[in-house]
């Protein structure tokens, strides 16, 4: 399945995802609708999101017109797999938007799990950036390059100076950050594929100086003190790649067992991160790759940065071959009952983004813990 991608106008935001990414995004104004052009500032566009003010249309075939919220609600664990269906229920876990931060976005920072369950309801926020493009003036705005305090950090908020307390990074396309959270973060002159967890929760703690933001931070800055790490950032590798967070894991296993593959061929996959809440991969498909996705109960999602690619899996009634084209900019969603297909380039260079479901522990072993807050896993 495919998805009618939702954009957000944005003062930071520039005109890739039409210009360069072939995106037909529409917007609202009023009662009317009309399309984007590359005149306007698309900073964000959601591929796949179940956040409720974001519900992803589907754009193809006989699930179109209807939402992702309406699939996972009709068709249950036959979309995301037994285990994420038991930890998430209905909400699809993992939301895939693009950011195309023409100018420097606001600094902001995501709330843990506990935190947002307590205060919201809802769950946290960890995500993880890949570097899609990078432009000369690329930079990545992630923690304290040395230890602060709340104090310190409002105070240089508040002046203007507070990007003298940052770690700042100067990525490279294809790299990949892991934004814990907590990790204050910001982006500027690049082109970001982010992959999350389910939530809309986080606070934009300083917007720079530009005018109409200061009352709306200032509030967030506030909301938001008692979650942020005043520590100096922490990098996952020394290449900047992030592969795994700090958490301990039960039922661990590679997620890319599935990528198997006869003589010698299959593009090589690099898996960027695996936590408790998602796990990516970057395929840089060179040949045909047999995907067996069936042996990890999972959804698989793909974002298509460079190339194109063809996705091949048998029809419905087993008779034949059904062919699902790929292209740069597009995200599909191949849900977790289909129990293997084929991927193929149809471009050389062709690079892919794959997201599935996260190492989650067992339901038993987490009846086991006092207090943990997925009380219904349980039942």
């Amino acid at each position: 399945m495919k998805f009618i991608p939702v954009p957000g106008i944005r003062v930071w935001g520039g005109d890739r995802m039409v210009s360069e990414y072939g995106k037909k995004l529409f917007v609202s104004e009023g009662r009317r609708r009309r399309m984007v052009t590359a005149g306007d500032s698309v900073g964000e566009c959601y591929d796949v999101a179940d956040l409720g003010y974001v519900d992803s249309m589907i754009d193809n075939g006989w699930f179109g017109g209807n939402t992702i919220g309406d699939l996972m609600k009709t068709y249950l664990e036959r979309v995301v797999g037994e285990k994420s269906f038991g930890w998430y229920g209905t909400q699809f876990p993992v939301t895939v938007k693009w950011i195309d931060a023409r100018r420097r976005t606001p600094l902001t920072v995501n709330p843990d799990d506990e935190t947002a369950e307590q205060r919201y309801d809802a769950f946290g926020r960890t995500a993880l950036w890949y570097v899609a493009e990078a432009g000369p003036g690329a930079a990545l705005y992630l923690g304290f390059a040395d230890r602060t305090d709340a104090g310190e950090f409002y105070s240089r908020c508040a002046d203007g100076s507070v990007a003298e307390l940052l770690n700042v990074v100067r990525p490279k396309k294809g790299d990949s950050f892991l934004i814990s959270p907590g990790t204050v973060h910001a982006a500027e002159d690049v082109v970001l594929v982010e992959v999350s967890e389910a939530s809309g929760i986080s606070f934009a703690v300083h917007d720079w100086g530009r005018e109409g933001a200061e009352e709306n931070t200032a509030l967030q800055l506030e909301e938001a003190f008692d979650i942020i790490d005043f520590g100096p950032y922490r990098r996952c590798g020394e290449d900047g790649r992030c592969r795994h967070d700090h958490h301990e894991h039960h039922d661990h296993h590679d997620h890319h067992e599935h990528h198997d593959h006869d003589e010698g061929h299959g593009g090589p996959a690099e898996k960027l991160s695996e936590c408790a809440h998602f796990t990516v991969s970057e395929i840089r498909l060179q040949d045909p790759m047999h995907i067996y996705s069936g042996r990890f109960d999972s959804f698989l999602l793909y974002v298509c940065v460079e190339g194109s690619a063809s996705l091949q899996f048998a029809s419905g009634d087993g008779k034949g071959t059904e062919q699902f084209v790929l292209r740069k900019g597009e995200t599909a969603l191949v849900p977790a009952e289909v129990p293997d297909f084929f991927l193929l380039p149809l471009e050389g260079g062709t690079v892919l983004i794959e997201a599935g479901a996260g190492v989650i522990p067992d339901a038993e072993e987490f009846c086991d813990e006092p207090g943990h807050h997925h009380d219904h896993i349980c039942n």
